[in-house]
């Protein structure tokens, strides 16, 4: 071959060479060009993509609040007790129906100041009112009469409330059945209590009655008038002590009447003193602190501490003492009366507040359980400590 023909081969295949390299790279651009334009075209599909997911759970979210809320306001609207919102400056702000029924108050009574409660519903402006007055934003009032109604009242702050600005939430409960069904259950006790006392009552009056009959027979035997004279004093005593269980079981078995009023430890101390004129020198009254003070039925808490006194003095012998000790704890008032008599075993403990049980030939057995009830129906509670020989100490927790 000569040397032109091959120049000519060399120039061709670097040619076809170039050509080929060419369309290689111009396919490889076109193809880096389509994918980017898929890319491009994709991208927003993606971001719609993530919108349109984003936008689904929130709605559902939504959607789950709503069903929530519906929830809460069916069972807030078919609640038995009432519920209302006041904000901080005692504006009446929202309630349930049960509320507004109660207190015989339109949804129109919403948004407005308590004044308006004056005319209908004078009861829940003072109770909204005591609030505000003692400051600390709690309070409850039980056996409030409304309508005709005992309803309970109770009221909490809550910051959380209206936005986080804070109010008040007000729970009205109607107790008139409750209450109405404690009467009867208490009256029911009451007759069962009766019924037992009946039987010792009827043991009382036949001992008294065979002593009385006992006198006048000595006395029809024609005996001197000395002897007749001491007869006569005996059934005196007989019908004195007669009378005093009597006295006692009527106050036992009728309910009590309550008159509440302030009453101070000086004041219940000069009363025991007054009582007791002739135990001054065993008798000792401490009160913690000395200006004590605290709402009580001043006549029914003497009798109680009449009755456990006269309990510590039967039992007194030699240098016997009688300490009453009256203490304001938190949240309750404690008056205790210690004794250094004989005391009491356990099984007489355990019976002491049974009516009519009574180790004591002369005794009525009636002290200590009218003492309960009085200490009951103050809302209180009683306790009893004793150990033979060493004595006794009857503590009332009111």
């Amino acid at each position: 071959m000569d040397g032109f023909n091959l120049k000519v081969i060399v120039a061709w295949g670097f040619f076809f060479a170039f050509v080929i390299i060419s369309v290689y790279i111009i396919v490889i651009k076109k193809l880096k060009r389509v994918v980017r334009g898929e890319e491009e075209r994709e991208a927003p599909d993606f971001v719609l993509e993530n919108i349109r997911h984003t936008l689904d759970q929130r709605k559902a979210i939504f959607h789950e609040l709503e069903v929530q809320e519906k929830l809460n306001e069916i069972i807030l609207n078919n609640l038995s007790i009432g519920v209302a919102v006041f904000d901080k400056f005692k504006i009446f702000k929202s309630a349930n129906p049960m509320f507004l029924k109660l207190f015989n108050l339109s949804q129109e009574s919403v948004n407005q100041s308590i004044v308006q409660f004056q005319d209908g519903s004078p009861e829940l402006l003072q109770f909204v009112r005591q609030l505000k007055d003692t400051g600390d934003g709690k309070g409850q009032i039980d056996n409030t009469s409304i309508q005709g109604r005992i309803v309970k009242l109770q009221a909490r702050p809550v910051s959380e409330l209206l936005g986080g600005k804070g109010g008040y939430l007000v729970l009205a409960e109607d107790i008139t059945e409750i209450e109405a069904a404690k009467s009867q259950l208490e009256l029911k006790k009451r007759l069962e209590i009766i019924g037992e006392m009946s039987a010792g009552l009827a043991h009382e009056f036949r001992n008294a009655l065979s002593t009385l009959k006992g006198y006048a027979q000595m006395i029809e035997n024609e005996s001197p008038p000395s002897i007749i004279a001491q007869h006569n004093t005996q059934i005196l005593s007989e019908v004195e002590e007669i009378n005093n269980v009597v006295n006692q079981f009527l106050l036992y078995a009728k309910p009590l009447q309550l008159n509440l009023q302030i009453v101070s430890g000086a004041t219940i101390r000069e009363d025991i003193l007054l009582t007791f004129p002739d135990l001054q020198n065993i008798l000792e009254i401490t009160v913690i602190p000395d200006d004590i003070s605290f709402k009580t039925d001043r006549t029914l808490l003497k009798q109680c501490l009449i009755n456990l006194i006269r309990n510590s003095r039967e039992h007194l012998a030699g240098t016997g003492r009688i300490h009453v000790h009256i203490e304001k704890l938190k949240g309750s008032i404690r008056i205790a009366v210690q004794d250094n008599g004989s005391g009491m075993d356990a099984q007489i403990v355990e019976h002491a507040l049974v009516p009519f049980y009574t180790t004591r030939k002369d005794g009525t057995g009636l002290g200590l359980s009218l003492c309960e009830k009085i200490v009951s129906r103050l809302g209180g509670s009683i306790t009893i400590e004793s150990a033979t020989d060493v004595g006794t100490t009857v503590v009332l927790t009111l």
